[in-house]
């Protein structure tokens, strides 16, 4: 797959980003311990979608997806340095957000839905160990091009990661559980602009972070130095 991303436009561009495909590549790598080890905030059950950071400050949505080798790369990569230069000081939160559908198809694959509530499940039994599941899934994941988010091997990661009470998870999952907090996704993506993933908003802006980190930056200290 090269590397693209349809705009508001329809308009394609090179960019490093995820819209559709297949690929052939996969991610064998290790987890961010940085990510791995964000802060929570103090009451994170209160929280529908996973969130790092325990400040009162302002709140960064990242849009990915689990089978985006896009997402992997940033997630494994420069969202450690995002945790430690913005999110560990307490400058801001960041929230991650699952896109599974694009303009009501399945986006990167019909499993990509399964994926994005088994990551809800996560983080809403056991949101101790959500972000080292979320690096682990990230670190090992599989070629973008299969099917693989059976719900055998989230829940395999989900083991690997060190994830308790596994029962409830799988419960989760076989009841169908967070398909509406997916769609909802869906909603505030589009209403956000977000055509792609990676893609972080930031004060109403969307930027790549992949393929312009330096913004992506800017954009973090204007809203730091604004709060």
């Amino acid at each position: 797959m090269s590397r693209r991303q349809v705009l508001a436009t329809g308009s394609i561009v090179a960019l490093s980003g995820c819209l559709g495909g297949g690929s052939n590549s996969s991610t064998d790598g290790n987890v961010n311990e940085d990510v791995a080890n964000a802060p929570l905030s103090n009451s994170p059950d209160s929280l529908t979608y996973a969130t790092m950071g325990s400040s009162d400050g302002p709140t960064i949505t990242y849009y990915g997806n689990w089978k985006c080798p896009y997402c992997a790369e940033f997630s494994t990569g420069t969202l450690g340095d995002f945790v430690t230069d913005y999110v560990e000081n307490g400058n801001v939160n960041i929230q991650f957000r699952a896109l599974a559908y694009i303009n009501g198809e399945p986006f990167l694959g019909a499993d990509s839905p399964r994926a994005a509530r088994a990551g809800l499940a996560v983080w809403n039994v056991n949101p101790e160990t959500y972000w080292r599941y979320h690096e682990h899934v990230f670190a090992n994941q599989p070629p973008e091009g299969e099917t693989w988010a059976t719900a055998e091997k989230l829940l395999s990661f989900a083991e690997s990661a060190g994830v308790g009470d596994l029962d409830r998870v799988r419960e989760q999952l076989d009841e169908g559980m967070y398909e509406s907090e997916v769609q909802n996704t869906t909603d505030a993506a589009a209403s956000a602009g977000v055509s792609g993933t990676p893609t972080l908003v930031i004060d109403g802006e969307t930027v790549n972070p992949l393929s312009d980190e330096s913004r992506a930056r800017t954009l973090i200290e204007g809203l730091t130095d604004a709060s």
